[in-house]
């Protein structure tokens, strides 16, 4: 993103470069809209880079001890507000990485001058970061109707001709995304869900498989064409495509589970089994393992990952955000994950991801509020709010915190990862009795053997 980094805002600038370090990734999407014209204007000089990185989804409701301006701002406030006096609580917002203010003191500037195209650019990327992309896509098309080439603007309303079943125009949309190897691979994938939805499984296959990139690519492409042509009923060919990305990657949980769901329909409730047994000895005891080997365990077929165009665009983004989560990439993610919720709103693993990624931006507010939004159904919860519960005492909520925490163990008496958090929380705050208490039960539920109990005996 070449605006952060010219001279006029070096300063404001200076705290977020190091987001940019070794990152190639992080400025595909971003130059388009942040290009040199702004080196001329006061912009220039606002960091866009905090834009993205917050904000949870908007629609959440805010605890008052969660921030010291839980409703603010109130509609009065912007009311109240000159055109100049929003565009600096926006670019002081935006410095406090606080996109839902960012976006509704943007909103509020260029209501008051609705013709200044950068303001226009702003609020768009503040209120895409912020998760409220119905809003994002009115603003996107007032972007594109002065620069058709914007690459975010395109790919937010590809996205959303996906989500509305209109595979015609998420084509050409998603087709001018594109400028690297990551929205290369980001566009190709959703093109070929867009393909499936028009009905043509054989031109979605054509599409992946023409695309030629960096030794990472396979996977991705392996995986979608696996689950594209298991959903349009092209089952064997779908196992040969899983087989090979697993081959590539037994440890990826998204690669392994629709290869071991494929099995599970086609040879077996052993053959599923054996490969969930095999990434259990790697990561023991994960939720969505777990509830499968149950399921088979009980007689149960498992059933497609997902069978839509949505659900599969959905899974596209949200692997590839989760993927640049873990390797620095937190600002492009961000922009995947808000766009996979969109497009599935329950995706627990997405949720999870966006979760994350705040914790990993020291954001525990917005971690908090997308933890709540973990469906009580799912087998994630559970992590859920005990990561929820983390980030509560680290808003000094921690009563809140505790007494999540004593539900979920219990639940599970035998919930290790549950009990330590517990006693962790309670160390932390000088509770040395009750926690004394709480790592005692830890210790109870040990199990015999493990090199790292002494930790828990320290303790």
């Amino acid at each position: 993103m070449e605006s952060w980094i010219i001279g006029q805002g070096a300063l404001s600038c200076a705290r977020f470069l190091p987001l940019l370090a070794g990152n190639p990734v992080a400025v595909e999407l971003g130059a388009p809209m942040l290009s040199l014209r702004f080196r001329h204007s006061t912009i220039a000089a606002v960091a866009v880079a905090a834009l993205l990185l917050p904000g949870a989804a908007h629609a959440q409701p805010q605890h008052p001890a969660a921030s010291e301006a839980a409703d603010f701002p109130s509609r009065e406030d912007l009311k109240a507000m000159t055109t100049a006096g929003s565009y600096l609580a926006a670019r002081h917002a935006s410095l406090q990485r606080d996109a839902a203010a960012a976006a509704s003191f943007y909103n509020s500037a260029l209501r008051g001058d609705p013709k200044n195209n950068e303001l226009l650019d702003r609020a768009f990327i503040a209120t895409l970061a912020e998760g409220d992309i119905d809003r994002a896509v009115g603003l996107a098309e007032r972007v594109l109707a002065f620069d058709k080439t914007n690459r975010v603007a395109r790919l937010v309303m590809g996205v959303r001709a996906i989500k509305r079943k209109n595979y015609a125009t998420a084509q050409p949309n998603i087709a001018q995304s594109v400028r690297g190897p990551i929205t290369d691979l980001v566009a190709t994938v959703l093109s070929a869900w867009a393909s499936q939805g028009a009905g043509e499984t054989g031109r979605a296959i054509a599409t992946i498989d023409k695309l030629t990139g960096p030794d990472w690519y396979p996977i991705f492409k392996d995986l979608h064409a696996g689950l594209i042509l298991d959903a349009a009923g092209r089952h064997k060919e779908a196992g040969v495509r899983f087989e090979r990305a697993y081959k590539l990657d037994d440890s990826a949980l998204g690669v392994m589970d629709a290869y071991a769901r494929w099995l599970s329909r086609n040879k077996g409730r052993d053959a599923a089994l054996a490969i969930y047994q095999a990434f259990d000895k790697k990561l023991a005891r994960h939720p969505l393992v777990v509830e499968s080997m149950n399921q088979l365990k009980a007689g149960k077929k498992l059933p497609l990952p997902l069978d839509n165009p949505q659900a599969g665009a959905a899974e596209a983004l949200y692997g590839i955000g989760a993927s640049l989560t873990r390797r620095g990439g937190e600002d492009l993610a961000l922009v995947y994950l808000q766009l996979a919720l969109y497009l599935q709103p329950r995706h627990p693993l997405a949720l999870l991801a966006l979760a994350d990624l705040y914790e990993t931006v020291k954001k525990p507010p917005m971690a908090i509020k997308v933890y709540e939004r973990v469906p009580a159904t799912s087998a994630l919860r559970r992590n859920a709010q005990i990561h929820r519960a983390t980030n509560l005492d680290a808003t000094e909520r921690t009563e809140e915190a505790i007494r999540i925490l004593r539900e979920v163990i219990a639940e599970d008496a035998s919930d290790l990862e549950a009990i330590v958090a517990l006693g962790n929380i309670e160390r932390g705050r000088k509770k040395f009795a009750e926690c004394a208490k709480t790592y005692s039960q830890a210790i109870d539920v040990l199990p015999e053997g493990g090199k790292g109990n002494w930790v828990y005996y320290y303790f």
